[in-house]
Parts: C-alpha cells; structure tokens; sequence
C-alpha cells in the first residue's frame, strides 16, 4: 500500500467524469470558504455522492475499493475477528485470499488496527477502502446490531466537532442574519445537516421532524409509518441547522414568523432523493418537517402494493375504461397517491396523452404532462382542471377532490370521453358515495361518472427473518370471521438485526374496491346510506378492508395489531360485515 497521495482528489474525479472542472471549481471555493474537505464539499453541493468519493479515495490511495453490498460476508471469514474491534475499528473481514485476508476499512492509514487484525488473526491482511456506513451496515448484518444506534455514533461524533468548531449563537440576538448565515455555512453544520438527511434515507424514512425544545433540538424520523427519536441536536445549534436547511431549500432564513415551504433536491447513495421542506414557527422557535420523496418511488407497479388479486382484477378493469372517474380514498398517509403514480405508470404510452394537476407535484413522471396549482395566484385545482381539458387529453389525473367545483368540473370531464383519477377523504368506499353528494356533487353526476371506488390503507409488514407463530385467542378469531372451535395460527412481530430490532420490514396496502354496478348507481341516484350501499356491494362481490387485512394476517404478511391500529380505528360498525363479525 502506497501511503503517499499520488494526485488530487478532484483531479482524479474529474479524469473519471464524475464531476465536470467547474463543478470541482465551485468546489474548491466551497473549501476555501468552509474550510471543508473537497470531498465533503462536493457531497454537500450534489456533484458527487459518498460512494464515489471512496472509489476515487481508493485511486488516490492505491488501494482496492469494495462495495460490501454486493459481497457476501462469510461467517468463517467474519469470525476471524470480534463484533468488538470490527465496531471500534470499523473494519469488516471480506474474504482470505492466497493467505491474506482482505479487510475492509473506512480508513486504510490506521496502522493500529491493522496491526491489532494481524495480531488477532495471525494472518497478513492487505487492506480494501469502503465507505463507512457500508462498514457499519456490513458489521451489523455479520455479527447483529446491538442497544448502541450507529446514528448515534455518527451523531455524538458530529455533535462533539461542532462543539470544538462553532461558536454558538446568542439566542437573544435573533436580527443578527449575518450571523447566522456565516454558522450554517460552516463545515460542522454542513456535514450535520448531510448526516440528518443521509441517515433518514438509508433507514427508510419517509419524514424528518426537527423539533425544537427548551433546552435541545429533537430529530425523529417516521419510518413504516412511525415516528422513532433519533439524538438530540445542541440548543446552540439549533438556528445553524434551519439555516442551513433553510438555505438549501431557497428559503428566506431571516424570515421566522409566517411558516414556509420549500424543495431540495440531492444525490444520497447515488440515487436522486427530493425532499419537500416546511417550515413553522413554534414556541421555542422553528420546527421543519421534511417529506423524503424517492424518484423512483413511483415506479412501484400496482401489482407491488400489496392489492389482492381479485381487488387488483376490479381495480384495472376500472382504470382500463376509455372514460369514467375512478377514486381513491383514505386518510393522509393511507398511500393513495402512490396507488395513482404506480396506475398511470400502468396506462402511460406514446399513443395516450396522460395530464395531472397536482399540489404539489411529488414525483417526476416520465411521459407525463404535470402541472401544479399556485392558490396565490388563483389557480386552483377547478381552474386548472378546466384549463388541461383544452390540452386533448386523454387521462387526467387531479390531485384531489377537494371541493364542489373541482368535483364538478372533473366529473363532467369523466363524462365526456375521458379517465380521472383523484383522491378523495373518506373512511371506506361507500363512504366516498355519500361524501360527494354531501359536497354538493348532483347525484345524477356521481351515479353517472365513477367506475370505481377503492379505499385503502397502509400496514406495516412482518420481517420474514423473526416472526413468530402463535395460536389466536377468541376475540381475534372473531375479528378474522374464524369459528371459535377451529385452530387459528397467526403471528407476530419479533425484532431482530435484519429489520432494526422491530419486527416489521416495509409496508404494504390493504384495500377494497367497489365497482359501481347497477344496483349501486340506482342507490346513489336515490341518496341511499352508506349502509345500503355497502351491502349492495358485498352482495357484488366486494371485499371489505377488513376481510383484506384478515387474509394478510392468516397468511403470515402483517398482525393483528395492525389491524386494530389502522383499519378498525378508522371504521365505523358499517365496515364490518355481519360474515366477519
């Protein structure tokens, strides 16, 4: 191993074509500025991502790169060395080759831990780079996480630079912009505030709540659908890292009084993540809540959902009509406007003209012709609605239905040769029925236009790794519509290194979908309850969200808990048919 820096680390960027000479200029006076590193700085400004900095680390140092996710890690090589110096080392054993064994660091130049491998294993290692949080990932899959967070690691790390690095702010001096701008452009700040957003995305966060305290910043990120405390962020630290937040969302930092939102965009992992950023004053000064959006999220195909296949059957017959409205409902976080990315991904093509009216637009959609409201201005959702009709399309999808005017204006457009998708609120599909007549939507309209209804929720699923059997009690049996002399095997969540010590891995739908028959279209015409509707429904062949989450829960794919937690919570005695209880 060659100890010497052979050439600059941008240089051999640049020769790579990871980043173009005025990217690696921009760069420079980011370090000049910030006294960063130059790869931090290219991190920070979206030029590169982590991973190829360590490749082009690896070059520099002369020494080979390893990407840990694409390698099997052997329990006879792991065991070479402990859980303990793999952790306080950050080492991970890959293989043994001629004699060698071939260990992966975060930094090849640590003489004493390569020496204490050696001595440990009596065997010569010759040293691999990779990037620190596949070592931590790669040590947790090999020898199993532990009560210690690795974010907490990295956190306390960060936390105790900063300290050393920055001056804190006076919490009475709120005029002084200046000030702050000059602490959230800071080093410490900027590798703070990447860390919060990195480690949300490769926990699989789908938000971010910074939440400001008395006497400390709390970070939480919600994952499969919960929040999870994270490590305090110091009170003195507080205004650099809105800030600097602030700032990379193009928002104005000295504004603190009226909430604001905002947009940033950047490459974590190699992969293009958007964050929709807002902001709002609170008692002990700015909270911000950022919202992760994955590009490729809304590639998800319908049949990845977690839709049965009979409700996946209904579901396309009813987005596959030439026109008609096909809703679908549920509550904020219920997952409905991944149902309708993941339809128009199923319809779009080059001989169909495919238009959305969104607020906001959340995911970039290839072939899609997208356009947001601005409520400043006066486009709202009708007016905009009305204006793409003009544009010849074929399949319109509207965000939501939230008034009279926007439901009367898209269902008129469904009766006159095209397809809408939207959103609505309401707890079940007969529910979304008496909700639009209730807005005020003519009920000739509402019988006339709509395919389908589909209502939906989202349940966490059950690692595969640790779930448990067990027989279910009485009560559950009842609920899962099992008779109480029949064996009824269930399971539940566990935890263990695989899925975070949770016990549930990822989320999935449980959903049902009315079909608009006839008898269903005479009950709208006539302002029937929801209960009438629901049992002409049943009669047709629909199946509840409960009978959906009671097939998933016997066949191994969530729990019981789940059930109680998202679908009988949110349902009234109408949900639940008279077979099931």
């Amino acid at each position: 191993m060659n100890t010497l820096y052979k050439r600059p680390l941008g240089d051999i960027l640049v020769k790579n074509g990871v980043i173009s000479q005025a990217q690696l200029e921009d760069a420079l006076g980011e370090h000049q500025k910030s006294r960063t590193r130059v790869g931090e700085a290219l991190i920070a400004l979206g030029f590169a991502t982590e991973e190829q900095i360590t490749e082009a680390r690896a070059i520099q140092l002369d020494v080979p790169y390893v990407n840990l996710s694409e390698i099997d890690l052997l329990p006879e090589t792991t065991q070479l060395i402990s859980r303990t110096v793999a952790r306080e080392f950050k080492v991970v054993p890959v293989r043994m080759q001629d004699g060698k064994l071939l260990l992966a660091m975060a930094d090849p130049m640590d003489i004493e831990a390569i020496d204490l491998v050696q001595f440990e294993t009596k065997t010569r290692v010759e040293v691999a780079l990779a990037t620190e949080w596949r070592i931590l990932d790669g040590i947790n899959r090999c020898y199993g996480s532990d009560s210690t967070d690795d974010f907490a690691q990295f956190m306390e790390q960060a936390v105790s630079n900063i300290d050393a690095e920055v001056t804190a702010l006076n919490d009475e001096i709120d005029e002084d912009i200046d000030e702050v701008r000059r602490q959230s452009d800071t080093a410490p700040i900027i590798r703070m505030v990447n860390l919060l957003l990195t480690q949300a995305v490769r926990k699989r966060a789908s938000d971010i709540h910074i939440e400001p305290r008395r006497d400390r910043v709390d970070v939480r990120y919600r994952v499969d659908g919960e929040l999870e405390v994270q490590k305090s962020i110091p009170k003195s630290l507080q205004a650099g890292v809105a800030s600097r937040i602030k700032i990379m969302s193009e928002l104005d930092i000295s504004e603190r009084r009226l909430p604001q939102d905002g947009r940033i965009s950047s490459s974590i992992d190699g992969k293009r993540v958007d964050f929709r950023v807002s902001t709002t004053p609170s008692l002990y000064g700015e909270r911000i809540v950022l919202r992760i959006l994955h590009r490729s999220q809304s590639l998800i195909p319908l049949d990845k959902l977690g839709f049965s296949h009979t409700d996946m059957a209904r579901f396309e017959t009813a987005v596959t009509q030439p026109y008609g409205i096909v809703l679908v409902t549920g509550p904020t976080g219920s997952g409905k406007t991944t149902t309708l990315y993941a339809t128009l991904n199923m319809l779009k093509s080059d001989t169909v003209n495919i238009m959305t009216v969104e607020d906001p637009i959340e995911y970039e959609l290839d072939g899609v012709n997208q356009t947001n409201i601005q409520s400043k201005i006066g486009l709202t959702f009708a007016l905009q609605l009305r204006a793409i009709l003009r544009q010849d399309p074929d399949v319109v999808l509207v965000g939501e239905v939230r008034d009279s005017e926007t439901a009367d204006v898209a269902f008129r457009a469904a009766l006159t040769g095209h397809l809408v998708l939207s959103t609505l609120h309401a707890n079940s599909a007969p529910h979304a029925i008496t909700r639009l007549i209730d807005m005020g939507v003519e009920p000739f309209l509402v019988s006339s236009a709509i395919n389908a209804v589909t209502a939906q929720r989202l349940v966490k699923k059950l690692c595969e790794h640790c779930k448990e059997p067990y027989e279910a009690d009485v009560e559950t049996k009842r609920l899962l519509g099992v008779p109480d002399g029949e064996k009824c095997v269930i399971f539940k969540a566990v935890g263990c290194s695989k899925c975070g010590e949770r016990g549930y891995s990822g989320r999935m739908t449980i959903a049902e979908v009315m079909l608009m028959t006839e008898k269903v279209r005479r009950l709208t015409l006539e302002k029937a309850t929801a209960t009438a509707i629901l049992a002409v429904a049943l009669e047709s062949g629909m199946r509840t969200m409960l009978q959906d989450a009671a097939d998933k829960i016997m066949s191994g794919l969530t729990t019981i808990e789940e059930l109680r937690r998202k679908v009988l919570i949110e349902s009234s005695p109408l949900d639940i048919p008279d077979q099931v209880v």
